[in-house]
């Protein structure tokens, strides 16, 4: 399937109102990474300070540059197609879901970045990846004198620790909001990341073949 087609399979799930496999695949996966950082970070917190600690940053470290790439494969994907009709965005409601998908965009890259500036003014032979697989420089910051690095540290150290609050803060309202529309306003954004089957329609793109009335 080349990027044409599925576009337009995925097409065949908006136009019904649901996200497609590859959107409701994006999200999931994406959400389980973060809630998986936010709760390794805490935990990594709390750890001795060690050669165990320093591993568990480089394995922190490399899931958030995977995040980073999937955030960049998601947006370019989303930047092809045109997003299910689940909210009215001229709405009150509409904005707010805007404004918080936006916040989760600047932190799929702010978090990374901000991890790998801290981790490059460390004093460190441990290489990163993305996935573990594809090898990721550390940003030349041994060519800086150490009152600079420290510096550089201390002020991704802070944008790091207040977009993970303000993320962490969030995720629960992103995940109520969506329970608030399916009790209270009936409608299909919940439904629609869990409804996979596609279009059932024929002649929609994404639908099964129309095999005729039943005899």
């Amino acid at each position: 399937m080349n990027l044409i087609a599925a576009i337009e399979w995925a097409e065949g799930y908006h136009r019904r109102g649901l996200y497609s496999p590859i959107g409701v695949t994006f999200h999931w996966v994406m959400a389980a990474l973060m809630v998986f950082q936010l709760a390794h970070g805490w935990y990594l917190g709390w750890q001795p300070v060690g050669g165990d600690k320093y591993i568990g940053y480089q394995t922190h470290t490399q899931v958030g540059l995977t995040i980073m790439l999937l955030g960049t494969l998601r947006l370019c994907w989303h930047s092809q197609i045109s997003g299910p009709d689940t909210v009215d965005e001229a709405s009150l409601t509409g904005k707010a879901s805007r404004l918080l998908q936006s916040w989760f965009y600047v932190s799929f890259f702010a978090l990374p970045i901000s991890g790998w500036v801290m981790w490059s003014t460390l004093p460190s032979d441990l290489p990163l990846s993305i996935a573990g697989l594809i090898p990721f420089p550390n940003l030349p910051f041994d060519q800086l004198s150490e009152g600079l690095q420290h510096r550089l540290m201390q002020w991704a150290a802070s944008a790091h620790y207040w977009i993970v609050w303000i993320t962490a803060l969030l995720i629960p309202g992103h995940a109520g909001a969506a329970v608030l529309h399916h009790l209270i306003k009936r409608d299909r954004v919940l439904p629609s990341m869990f409804d996979l089957n596609g279009p059932a329609s024929p002649g929609v793109v994404g639908s099964a073949p129309d095999k005729g009335p039943v005899a």
